[in-house]
């Protein structure tokens, strides 16, 4: 009984400080999580009762709580971004997702299958689970609101949250493909047919239509109310609504729910983009991103106590130098040959590149692959993940706030 309380009174604690963050942070210049996950390493040190990782993190529950925070930014993601944007201006964040990702990916799998001597099915994994850019973490280099087709950001802020939106998706086959191999044992023409087949096609095709089918159907239904009818609905459940409605729906018939969430986003405001009409209903925004910080700020306090814990423990020098390298050499130099060509200006290249925040979505998948394949002594893969993602906090913290305002026009 005492422990309950205790627990109540972290979580009190523990929100009322993340409430007062932005006051604190602002002459800092730093990310809110940062500081969240000092205070995470502090909880574990003093020995709070929470469900600390021991050292690794327990699989079930870092699956289910990833995943909820995922699908949330996930949708946010979509809300703001909406049919705002042209083919051509999609274009940008599409070459993120089909030059940089497969690059970077290649990248990983070669270190760590010939430099590191992981295994073929753990070196995929690895190149998987890294490969997407975090719609969660990234949330304040990201779109900060609802975009309009009069005002609207075209530069670092679009491009992030477009390729953060897709990709985590997209990284879902390479996922799939390392629970096969690790199954098998090879990959034969059998195992390329069925994910070519399912996981690929499939569960790409069927999750995007049904994301999109819900939000255009809820777009369509409320667009034939009155307004006096649509005042009466409770927006500010909607958005988390459709989130679970879109994930739940897609991986009922084995699609990904990623895509179908991201997607629903997208289509909820078809009707009021389409006749521009203001009083169409329109899922409540601010609701879902204070559910998003909320769960992000707990999700950052057993990160860090998940450091202390000792996760980092099975990295080498040489896993050390990979990790480090993955964040400042990899990504950015990745992220700007894809947009070599492009007509973004030279510093927007080099922000859009350099901001590749990988994060919560990476330690889903992790989790997702070690509950469904079959692979042997992941801990060095454990301890890369979450090195990775802490540089990635520390570096990406501290410098997107100084630079994002002299990037953007």
């Amino acid at each position: 009984m005492d422990s309950y309380f205790i627990i109540l009174l972290i979580i009190g604690i523990t929100s009322i400080f993340a409430s007062f963050l932005p006051i604190l942070l602002k002459q800092f210049k730093i990310s809110f999580t940062i500081p969240l996950l000092l205070f995470g390493a502090i909880l574990y040190y003093l020995n709070a009762p929470l469900p600390w990782p021991d050292p690794l993190w327990d699989v079930d529950l870092t699956l289910r709580f990833s995943e909820l925070v995922v699908i949330i930014s996930l949708m946010v993601a979509g809300l703001k971004i909406g049919l705002n944007y042209s083919w051509k201006e999609w274009l940008h964040p599409l070459r993120l997702l089909g030059f940089t990702m497969p690059l970077f990916m290649g990248v990983i799998f070669c270190i760590s299958y010939f430099l590191l001597n992981f295994e073929g099915h753990v070196s995929l994994l690895l190149a998987a689970v890294l490969a997407p850019t975090d719609p969660a973490l990234a949330s304040e280099i990201q779109l900060n609101k609802k975009q309009s087709p009069s005002e609207k950001n075209t530069g670092v802020q679009y491009n992030l949250t477009a390729e953060a939106g897709l990709n985590d998706g997209l990284a879902f086959p390479f996922v799939f493909l390392a629970i096969l191999w690790s199954k098998s044992g090879s990959l034969a023409y059998e195992e390329w047919t069925e994910w070519l087949r399912f996981y690929v096609l499939y569960k790409v095709v069927v999750g995007i239509l049904v994301g999109a089918l819900i939000g255009y159907g809820y777009s369509y239904i409320t667009q034939k109310l009155s307004e006096k009818t649509e005042r009466k609905i409770h927006q500010a459940f909607v958005a988390l609504s459709l989130t679970l409605i879109a994930y739940g729906g897609a991986e009922l018939i084995n699609s990904y729910g990623f895509l179908s969430v991201f997607f629903a986003g997208l289509f909820a405001n078809f009707h009021k983009h389409k006749y521009d009409n203001k009083h169409i209903s329109d899922p409540n925004l601010s609701f879902i991103t204070n559910v998003e910080k909320f769960l992000i700020v707990f999700w950052m306090i057993f990160f860090g106590g998940s450091v202390m814990a000792g996760v980092l423990e099975f990295n080498s020098l040489a896993t050390i130098i990979f990790s480090v390298c993955l964040v400042i050499v990899a990504r950015p130099i990745l992220g700007y040959l894809s947009l070599f060509k492009t007509n973004l200006s030279q510093k927007k290249k080099l922000a859009i590149s350099f901001f590749g925040i990988r994060g919560i979505g990476s330690v889903f998948y992790l989790s997702f692959a070690v509950k469904h394949g079959d692979f042997d002594n992941l801990n060095q893969v454990y301890s890369i993940v979450a090195l990775v993602i802490l540089v990635s906090i520390l570096l990406h913290g501290i410098s997107a706030r100084r630079f994002l305002s002299k990037v953007e026009d």
